[in-house]
C-alpha cells in the first residue's frame, strides 16, 4: 500500500483534532505534522515534503492564498477547509480544487480523499492550485475554468465560452473559435461554477454567456441569436428574468 505524507494547517484546535481523528481511519495516510500558523507550515513543507496538505483558508494575520503565492513551488496536493468564504468557494470550483466546508463531514472528506488518490499527480495538482491563485488575482475577463478531460484538465478562458449545452449528464462547451469541449458534468454543475461570470440559464438545456448575445427574437419565450450564429430557445418561465439581464 502506498503511503502519503499529510500535513494539517489549521489554527483551531477542535477542528484540527476532528480532522486528525477522521484521517486516523485511513491507513495509507501518514500524518507528518500539524501546524497552527503559516510560518510553522512553511518549515514543515520543507522538512516533510508532504504529498497532501489540509489547509484552512483563514489563518490570521494572513490567509492560505497569500502563503501559497509566497512559496517557491507547490509540489503537493491541497484540500482547503473553510467556514464561510463563499468567494473562495467559487474560485475553488473554477479551478477544480478540492475543498471542505466546516464543520467537516466524514463522507465529504472521504470523497475528497478518493479524488486525491485517483489523480495523485503532483504536476496536475500544481496546475490546479496555480490556476486558483491566478484567478484570484485576475479580472473576470481573464479568469479560466478547469474542464475535466480523459488526460487531466483543460484550462479554458471564461471569456472564450459562448454557451454550454446539456446532454443529460454531459455538457458541451461551445467556444468562440467554433471548438467544442464535452465534459462529464451536468449543466447545473457548470451553472454553479459560472454563477458569478455573467452567464444565464435561459433554458433547461442551455447556459449562455450574456456578452455574446447578438439578438433577441420575440416569441412565447423567444430565442436569442449568439455571436457564433447559433439560435438558443428561451423558456417561457425564464423570459422575464432574462430580459431584465440584457436591458
Amino acid at each position: 500500500m502506498k503511503k502519503y505524507n499529510v500535513i494539517i494547517v489549521e489554527d483551531e484546535k477542535a477542528a484540527q483534532d476532528q480532522l486528525i481523528a477522521m484521517l486516523g481511519k485511513h491507513p495509507d495516510l501518514h500524518l507528518s505534522g500539524q501546524s497552527f500558523n503559516l510560518e510553522e507550515a512553511s518549515r514543515m513543507v520543507s522538512q516533510y515534503e508532504p504529498d497532501l496538505i489540509f489547509c484552512d483558508v483563514d489563518l490570521p494575520p494572513g490567509n492560505a492564498f497569500d502563503w501559497l503565492m509566497g512559496l517557491p513551488s507547490i509540489p503537493f496536493s491541497i484540500i482547503f477547509t473553510t467556514s464561510y468564504d463563499t468567494y473562495a468557494i467559487r474560485a475553488f470550483r473554477l479551478a477544480a480544487v478540492d475543498y471542505l466546508l466546516k464543520p467537516l463531514m466524514e463522507e465529504e472528506l472521504n470523497q475528497a480523499l478518493d479524488k486525491f488518490r485517483a489523480k495523485n499527480q503532483k504536476a496536475n495538482s500544481l496546475d490546479h492550485v496555480q490556476e486558483l491563485l491566478n484567478n484570484l488575482n485576475k479580472s473576470p475577463q481573464k479568469k479560466k475554468i478547469a474542464l475535466p478531460t480523459l488526460s487531466g484538465y483543460l484550462f479554458v478562458p471564461i471569456r472564450e465560452i459562448i454557451r454550454c449545452e446539456s446532454d443529460n449528464t454531459y455538457t458541451t462547451f461551445h467556444l468562440i473559435d467554433k471548438k467544442t469541449i464535452i465534459v462529464s458534468k451536468t449543466l447545473k454543475e457548470c451553472e454553479t461554477m459560472l454563477l458569478e461570470q455573467d452567464f444565464f440559464r435561459v433554458h433547461n438545456s442551455h447556459l449562455i454567456n450574456l456578452a455574446y448575445v447578438k439578438e433577441y427574437l420575440k416569441g412565447e419565450g423567444g430565442q436569442v441569436k449568439m455571436e457564433d450564429g447559433s439560435y438558443v430557445d428561451v423558456s417561457r418561465r425564464r423570459k422575464d428574468e432574462f430580459l431584465k439581464k440584457i436591458r
